[in-house]
């Protein structure tokens, strides 16, 4: 007796692995444009939450108040030789420095020589290590804050403004809004971004590593009176959110990795 086969069965060739792959991949993307939209609204929350804070209270003046001295009516720490020579100056050169390493290894990921690593999204890390310090540097061009210590409040000579307030006539428009060296530490941010393929761990890393480098340079200017908080606070909001719009502009992979999931 001859056994039934089903000639479907019988002569079927294997599916295909982009017919699996497939549904992998529109999965992917969706779950890269969920988070996009998760951040976009992070971002403009952030924004009106910094607005309200900082330009309807007096909260920048109150904390600069205390790191001023009234009776040397100066910033004490302002020329503190470890805040000024090591901190401040050394620091960001040590920073830029590592920039320029970190280059070399974006262009061999632009190479395709690492996986966790994809060619565009080391396009997106290379630009926007360069892109964050000179957005900051073109925004100070754009508004006329002027630093703690320029203040008539803390000895110096200018008003208190907000941030759309443009500056006296016959007085010079400050430049200290954003922070310019925060910027060298925020500008590590662009790869929480970059590393998304290498897994949530490496991602959150890479955060982490951006927050406490532009946190700690930024407090550093805040106690020599360089700057108020909110000069520190919008420009790690503007790294992220240049670092977010460069990923979208370059279409970086943004697929969270398997590697190392929380």
């Amino acid at each position: 007796m001859t056994p039934l086969t089903s000639p479907r069965l019988a002569g079927a060739e294997p599916m295909p692995t982009e017919h699996i792959s497939a549904p992998l991949a529109t999965c992917s993307q969706g779950s890269s444009r969920a988070w996009l939209w998760s951040q976009a609204a992070l971002l403009i929350a952030s924004a009106l939450t910094l607005l309200w804070v900082f330009e309807t209270t007096d909260l920048d003046r109150q904390l600069a108040a205390l790191l001023f001295d009234r009776e040397l009516d100066a910033f004490p720490l302002r020329h503190v030789w470890f805040l000024d020579a090591v901190m401040h100056k050394a620091a960001k050169q040590v920073s830029y420095i590592l920039v320029a390493a970190s280059l070399w290894l974006c262009w061999q990921g632009w190479k395709g020589r690492f996986s966790w690593l994809p060619p565009r999204n080391a396009l997106l890390a290379a630009t926007g290590m360069v892109a964050i310090p000179i957005a900051t540097s073109l925004g100070k061009l754009l508004t006329a804050r002027y630093c703690p210590w320029d203040l008539i409040d803390f000895g110096g000579y200018a008003p208190y403004l907000g941030l759309f307030e443009a500056a006296p006539q016959g007085i010079k428009a400050g430049q200290c809004f954003p922070a310019g060296h925060a910027s060298a530490g925020y500008l590590w941010i662009v790869w929480a971004v970059a590393l998304r393929p290498a897994g949530l761990r490496t991602a959150r890393r890479a955060l982490l590593a951006g927050l406490l480098a532009g946190g700690i340079l930024g407090t550093t200017r805040m106690l020599q009176g360089a700057h108020f908080l909110s000069h520190t606070l919008w420009t790690l909001w503007l790294a992220w959110a240049l670092s977010l719009s460069l990923a979208v502009a370059l279409r970086a992979d943004l697929a969270l990795g398997n590697q190392h999931r929380a």
